[in-house]
């Protein structure tokens, strides 16, 4: 799924959110709450918008992450190398790999770590060159850690 499908998934989720009404009472009683439909709309929005962002700034932060790590030399390949592998394979990471970075390699991975708390779609399977640049970056820097990891 490319930028423009995401794009349009997106706008589609805010059409349909557009289209929530909440309905009150029972039976032959029913009526439409509108002051209850404009404030679930604000929420399903506001998630909506969230997730977009936070998808669109991890798929572009885990390229970044994937491009420097990919580098021959990189100094926190290791470390990126052990948080792709843990996004990855949905693994445990130890925090130490979080300290010490440099600051745009340490914001990279927190905006990953923001996407994967709130895409809807599964990152590795999105970034350019999917799960075999992936297990590529992670065979160069981790060899026993190349094979495919067990899925969720």
């Amino acid at each position: 799924m490319g930028k423009s499908d995401r794009e349009r998934r997106h706008r589609a989720n805010l059409e349909r959110i557009n289209r929530v009404q909440q309905v009150v009472g029972r039976g032959d009683c029913l009526r439409v709450d509108h002051e209850g439909t404009l404030l679930e709309r604000a929420r399903l929005m506001a998630e909506e918008y969230r997730s977009h962002e936070a998808t669109e700034a991890g798929l572009a932060a885990f390229g970044r992450l994937l491009r420097a790590a990919e580098e021959p030399g990189f100094p926190h390949g290791r470390d990126v190398a052990a948080f792709v592998s843990a996004v990855w394979s949905s693994q445990p990471l130890a925090m130490a790999t979080l300290r010490g970075l440099d600051t745009a390699t340490g914001d990279d991975m927190m905006a990953v770590l923001d996407a994967y708390r709130f895409a809807r779609l599964d990152l590795v399977e999105h970034v350019e060159g999917g799960p075999r640049r992936v297990a590529r970056v992670v065979g160069q820097w981790l060899p026993r850690l190349a094979a495919a990891p067990a899925t969720p």
